[in-house]
């Protein structure tokens, strides 16, 4: 880690669809596991609820603590600590939930879907706007993903990643974004595979119809909202690491070239690492 970093434990905020199972990977393979907290991806309401109870000295002894949860984590916690996430752009974001949901067997609405058709899903769930809802920490609800937006909610969303967040970045230009946390957390990243990618079973966005876009987009208003927000925001935010993300870069993309034999090893060596760790969050 950088001296700004060196002491604060590393929030990840998981916001669902958005790269995090794969930024999730990389992440265990840079610190010991004992000082890994994560989420169960399953079960992240109850693993949240359990993590909010754990005493304080345990807590001390983690660095890392990631998954699906909402902001505010860090007010129960015995070291200052500092998050990260990545968004993605909202419609993009709808069709790679319901499309991954619809075609994982063990997902629980994986029955529900087969007759559901995408726009009938994005106009019915309250799992809508949820980047917003994560990020803005209104966890006031039994179901932190459900429950309704407003321009307050928004707001918090807005002044949470302005003030706690030492890196927010956008799944759509993800390679550069692991080359900044690269930066700032001096990670190392030897070897890198995607994971829970949906391409293969899903239409690209510009063959959905454009009105169920427009509805999408209107249904996850404030997403849309927090996501350009941060858009807009990002290439300033790439600039101040100057040459030095280029040539992290080539980094990331030189980990990212393994071959059939490499890449088979490491993705299983990645879900042995994933089991251990999830095993000692759970006891």
């Amino acid at each position: 880690m950088n001296d700004a970093t060196a002491d604060r434990a590393i929030i990840f905020l998981h916001l669902p669809k958005c790269a995090g199972t794969t930024l999730s990977r990389l992440i265990e393979w840079e610190y010991p596991a004992r000082q890994i907290y994560s989420i169960d991806p399953s079960y992240f309401r109850w693993s949240h609820r359990k993590l909010m109870r754990l005493p304080s000295k345990r807590l001390a002894r983690m660095l890392i603590f990631k998954g699906h949860m909402p902001f505010g984590l860090h007010v129960r916690l015995p070291r200052p600590a500092t998050y990260i996430t990545f968004l993605r752009e909202p419609v993009e974001r709808i069709i790679s939930e319901y499309y991954f949901m619809r075609h994982h067997r063990l997902h629980p609405q994986y029955r529900r879907l087969q007759t559901l058709s995408l726009e009938k899903y994005a106009a019915g769930t309250p799992h809508h706007n949820v980047q917003t809802k994560l990020v803005s920490g209104r966890g006031d609800y039994p179901d932190f993903l459900a429950g309704d937006c407003n321009d307050e909610t928004l707001a918090l969303a807005k002044n949470n990643l302005a003030k706690h967040f030492t890196f927010a970045g956008l799944t759509e230009r993800f390679d550069e974004g692991l080359a900044a946390l690269k930066l700032l957390f001096g990670w190392n990243l030897s070897r890198y595979a995607h994971f829970n990618v949906t391409g293969r079973v899903r239409p690209k966005k510009d063959n959905v119809p454009a009105g169920t876009q427009a509805l999408i987009a209107e249904r996850n208003k404030y997403d849309v909202r927090l996501y350009e927000y941060v858009r807009l925001a990002y290439a300033d935010a790439l600039k101040a690491f100057g040459k030095r993300l280029n040539d992290e870069l080539e980094s990331v993309h030189s980990a990212k070239a393994l071959g059939p034999v490499d890449s088979a090893f490491y993705v299983t060596a990645s879900a042995v690492r994933k089991a251990i760790i999830r095993a000692h969050a759970a006891f």
